[in-house]
Order: C-alpha cells, then structure tokens, then sequence
C-alpha cells in the first residue's frame, strides 16, 4: 500500500537532486578552474553542510507558501553540497602529466576539459551525485513537516500512532529506493571505466 507515497517520494527527491546537480556541478567546475572562485564557494558550502537540516525549513516556509515547491528548494539547498564539492575535488585531483600529456598533444582547453580532465574526473562525480541523492531523500523525509504528501508523511503517522511496522515498512521503502539509485550509477561507473580498458 505505500507505491504512491513511494512515487511521490520518488519524484520530489529525483526532481530535486536534478536541480542540485543543475546547479552544483558547474559551480564545482567553476571552483576547480579559479582558486578564487573555490576560496569563495568553501566556506559557504561548508557552512550549508553544518547547518542542522530542520533549519533548511524555516527560511523557505517564511518566504514560499508550505508546499511541493517549498520542501524542493529546501531540499536541494540541504543536497547540493556534495556535487559541488566532489565535482571540484576530482577536477584538481587529475594528475599533471595527463594534463601535460594533452598539450603537447595540441589539445585546445575545451579539448583537454572535455576529454582529459571530465573523463577522469567523472568517477568523482558521479560519487558526488551518488552522495546528493541520499542527501536528497533523507531531506524529503523532513520535509513532511510542511506537507509534503510522501514516505516521510507515512513516518510521522507512524510515530504518532506508535505503529512500528508501518514506519519500519516505510523506512524500508526508502532504503530500497537509495539502494537502486547506488547501483545504478555504480554501474555506470564500471562501464565507463571499462570502456576506457581500465579493470
């Protein structure tokens, strides 16, 4: 009985780890290629990243009616850190001599971003999107307290009734959900790898 709720749950959090990657991945890659940008980026993300996650909820609720929408925005608000920061992580991690190795190869930059730098440093990112989906359901979760009509609602039910197993149940959904979503890009990773002959 809980495939809708599981839909909707599947939905919010899937929409909003799009918006965080949207978003996320070319400010990782814009910190990676500026020091400046990346002293700038740091601290703010750092900071989103202590930040308690019920505390995401009170500025979105005061600004946006409570809503889909709202729990969104406070959702990839909470989700995008980890694509920010494995995105600039892997693009400085590429080694220098791969980096060297397509200059004098006569790679323009486009050509040395796009099919030195991206290329290795996709294992990364794809981690950090990995991370930024389990950010994003453990997110959608709490924002059942502003009416999201989701898993997380089937939680607070649960507790309020003392039921155990529905919330065990419900729980359990979720798990699944960010099992599936872990393997899928982890074989991803693997075919990207072994397309490029690595083991």
């Amino acid at each position: 009985g809980l495939w809708v709720p599981a839909m909707q749950t599947l939905y919010l959090a899937g929409a909003s780890t799009l918006v965080a990657c949207a978003l996320g991945i070319p400010i990782g890659l814009w910190a990676s290629r500026s020091d400046r940008v990346s002293a700038i980026v740091t601290p703010i993300i750092d900071t989103l990243q202590t930040i308690p996650s019920f505390c995401f909820i009170i500025p979105v609720v005061m600004l946006f009616r409570v809503g889909d929408v709202t729990a969104m925005i406070a959702t990839v608000a909470f989700a995008i850190v980890p694509a920010i920061r494995y995105t600039n992580h892997g693009i400085r991690q590429v080694p220098q001599q791969l980096i060297e190795a397509g200059q004098v190869s006569g790679c323009t930059r486009w050509q040395l971003f796009r099919h030195v730098q991206l290329r290795v440093a996709m294992p990364e990112i794809l981690l950090g999107i990995n991370q930024t989906i389990l950010l994003a359901l453990s997110m959608i979760i709490i924002c059942a307290m502003i009416g999201t009509r989701d898993l997380g609602q089937e939680i607070f039910k649960a507790l309020a009734k003392a039921d155990s197993g529905r919330g065990l149940v419900a729980g359990l959904v979720i798990a699944f959900i960010g099992i599936i979503a872990d393997r899928l890009i982890t074989a991803w990773v693997h075919k990207t790898r072994a397309r490029r002959g690595e083991a």
